[in-house]
């Protein structure tokens, strides 16, 4: 008689409780999220723009994965190995929003180039700040940046009287060459626009135009240093221009009435935003590409670095935050936590050294961003 075998019996597959099934829906719109976040700067919003939502979430999305990762490693289960997978497909997008600053204090070279851009929300023209020295108070701050290349933004001038602020500017920086440029002039001699101030001398100069009608603008200039002559781009891209009612409505939502309209005005704000910067990017950076000096890009591109706009136009150019930058990198004075949208890019003829963000001037709703740029010579092939 042929002896009896016990078959143990297969464990089966532990069930997952309802509430790690809620967890894991979560989890599959985050992983998805994060996905489309990264996609997200390689569509046209003029296109797709619905898109162009997800990049500007991307922190949100990666965040909330991070937790999700953690959630399934504390409970030991295989789902986390999906959520692992989308955060590692993530991080080459990690240093455009933190940097540990390990080259932060390599030694700027001695004949580097200092280079400070700044939304300077017209000097606080109309007194937003409640403080009627602040426009002397930036002056000043800037003065103690030494800046040799100066790019402004949200310039304010007029001709005569008590807001001549470009000759100011010019006799106490020390910066006698200046390009500007000005999308609106009232009274003849009222002028906002945009302006590019330079110790070495201006030889060229030139405005991108833009497709559709827009108070946002984007200058070069072509500036000799040394025996180089290298070209500045200062640019404002299109803003999404919130009135009071939708800033309003983004500080206290709870006590909004009119919650569903003050959220549709608001999408249809950034949607339009979006389309037009496209536009703006692509009409620069066929400008750039047809350039044959180094270039240094400095501007207030309202968009993140997980944007059409700001991958356009970066190309193969360099970030100087990412080069020679530390920590989270938001320029943009808010009541939340925001990326960057003001930038600095440079090609490969220069190297960047101790980009800084000076949140120590907080009078704008932007702080300056500075680096010293080193220019490299022409290699020759022997």
């Amino acid at each position: 008689m042929p002896e009896s075998v016990n078959i143990e019996p297969v464990p089966s597959r532990r069930s997952m409780s309802w509430i790690s099934k809620v967890i894991w829906v979560l989890n599959w719109f985050a992983i998805g999220g994060l996905l489309l976040a990264i996609l997200a700067p390689f569509v046209n919003p003029a296109v797709f723009w619905p898109l162009a939502f997800w990049g500007l979430l991307f922190p949100v999305f990666l965040l909330f994965n991070g937790v999700f990762l953690l959630y399934w490693w504390w409970r030991k289960r295989r789902q986390g190995w999906f959520t692992l997978i989308a955060i590692l497909i993530s991080i080459p997008y990690w240093g455009d929003y933190l940097q540990p600053g390990f080259h932060h204090n390599a030694e700027p070279p001695t004949k580097g180039i200092n280079v400070v851009s700044y939304n300077v929300k017209l000097f606080d023209l109309y007194n937003w700040s409640n403080n009627t020295q602040s426009k002397s108070i930036m002056f000043n701050q800037l003065n103690s940046l030494m800046p040799e290349i100066l790019c402004v933004q949200e310039f304010y001038t007029e001709d005569a009287g008590a807001n001549r602020n470009l000759d100011s500017l010019k006799n106490l920086l020390v910066l006698p060459y200046v390009h500007a440029e000005y999308t609106i002039t009232l009274r003849k001699d009222d002028h906002w626009g945009i302006a590019t101030f330079s110790r070495y001398p201006i030889v060229n100069q030139g405005r991108i135009q833009f497709n559709n009608r827009t108070n946002n603008i984007c200058i070069y200039t072509d500036i000799t240093v040394g025996t180089d002559t290298i070209r500045v781009y200062n640019m404002h891209l299109q803003s999404v221009s919130l009135g009071y009612a939708d800033l309003n409505f983004l500080k206290n939502p709870e006590q909004n009435k009119d919650d569903v309209a003050a959220s549709k005005n608001i999408l249809r704000r950034m949607k339009a935003a979006y389309i037009k910067r496209s536009g703006q990017a692509n009409a620069i950076a066929k400008h750039i590409a047809e350039c044959h000096y180094p270039v240094i890009v400095c501007g207030d591109f309202n968009d993140t670095p997980n944007s059409y706009a700001y991958r356009t136009i970066k190309g193969n150019m360099n970030d100087a935050f990412i080069e020679s930058g530390k920590g989270f990198g938001q320029t943009f004075i808010n009541d939340w936590p925001a990326p960057r949208i003001d930038y600095m890019l440079f090609s490969n003829r220069f190297s960047s050294y101790q980009f800084k963000i000076h949140e120590e001037m907080n009078i704008s709703d932007h702080y300056p961003i500075s680096t010293k740029l080193e220019l490299h010579p022409v290699e020759v092939d022997h």
